[in-house]
């Protein structure tokens, strides 16, 4: 069984996702590295979430998104 093949029976929900969690859910054919890396080049490239991100705390270093953060980046990019 795939990662992604857990979430496809399940709505999607808003809580804290690690990051490669989350950016698997959007790119669940990509490797966990790859997806990370396309979903932060997503979070760059959209520079009014960028700027809602970062004036809620959000870090390049960071390793979860917060419930918050989740939602923010769902109203940008959709639901995964």
């Amino acid at each position: 069984m795939e990662y992604s093949d857990i979430y496809l029976d399940k709505p999607f929900e808003v809580r804290t996702y690690g990051r490669t969690e989350l950016a698997q859910l959007y790119y669940p054919t990509y490797t966990s590295t790859s997806a990370w890396r396309a979903l932060r080049h997503e979070l760059e490239l959209c520079k009014p979430l960028a700027r809602d991100l970062r004036a809620q705390g959000y870090t390049s270093v960071q390793r979860h998104f917060t419930p918050r953060q989740v939602r923010t980046i769902t109203q940008y990019l959709g639901t995964p």
